[in-house]
């Protein structure tokens, strides 16, 4: 079956739609990539919640910018899914479809890479597009932290019941996964707004040059996070004994990971 081609999304409603029809190719096909559009389907609806709620100074502007940064996930799968037809991927989430076929990674390093790939590049350059100055969105921006927060609890429980090795590992650490998970989601944003400020102070004609450098420093990234000296703490040696007793049914992983992503946790607005 053929990677599906999706149109531009304009409401989060259609991007939950869009997404939903990658899981479900992604799922027929046992594909790995998607692990991370079942992540990014759960953080996206709970932004929706969020937004429906209240919980942010400027709700619509929120979706506005929810919406353009998940377009660009859209537009790097196209590129993926029809070469030739649609515009390349960036070399960040590059990275992430090359490695769909790789059997190596656990199923958290395709996560991460995706996580990498669409908050250190996408995230800052859809923040600038919203609000050029960038300079009223900061306590919005922040407030995504901490929906992104309440969420990683169902989401490490989903990974942990297909991984039980790496629920031991992180047993092991004191049970700092979800703090660990936390954190680097953390300072994937602070970096994107700070990226997103650079491009908010520079003419228009030098953003493609800024843009172009910021993609090669988040596809070694990416790298890094698939081949690792460390991963997030953890040993090249560990990974390799969570692949050892994870669950490699890819379409079976995708299919748990989807279950609850429809739902969101409860919403916490502090960190």
């Amino acid at each position: 079956m053929a990677a599906p081609t999706l149109t531009p999304a304009s409401t989060l409603d259609e991007v939950i739609d869009r997404i939903d029809t990658i899981i479900g190719w992604a799922i027929t096909e046992s594909n790995r990539l998607g692990y991370f559009a079942a992540l990014y389907k759960r953080i996206t609806a709970a932004v929706k919640t969020a937004v429906a709620e209240g919980r942010f100074d400027d709700g619509p502007r929120m979706a506005r910018l929810d919406v353009a940064f998940a377009n660009r996930y859209l537009d790097a799968f196209n590129g993926y899914a029809g070469p030739g037809q649609f515009k390349k991927p960036t070399r960040s989430w590059q990275v992430t479809f090359n490695a769909a076929t790789d059997v190596q990674p656990i199923m958290l390093q395709h996560m991460l890479a995706g996580i990498s790939a669409h908050i250190s590049l996408d995230l800052g350059i859809a923040a600038q597009t919203i609000d050029a100055k960038t300079r009223d969105l900061k306590n919005d921006f922040d407030r995504i932290n901490a929906v992104l927060a309440s969420q990683v609890n169902g989401i490490v429980g989903d990974i942990n019941e297909l991984s039980p090795a790496l629920a031991e590992i992180y047993a092991v650490l004191s049970n700092n996964e979800i703090f660990v998970i936390n954190e680097a989601i953390t300072q994937f944003r602070d970096d994107a707004w700070r990226f997103a400020r650079i491009l908010s102070f520079e003419p228009g004609f030098v953003r493609p040059v800024t843009i172009g450098i910021r993609d090669f420093t988040v596809a070694k990234q990416g790298g890094l996070i698939y081949h690792p000296p460390s991963l997030v703490g953890v040993t090249q040696a560990a990974v390799e004994a969570v692949a050892a007793r994870e669950s490699r049914d890819v379409q079976h992983n995708i299919a748990v990971l989807n279950e609850i992503a429809a739902i969101p946790a409860p919403i916490s607005m502090s960190l």
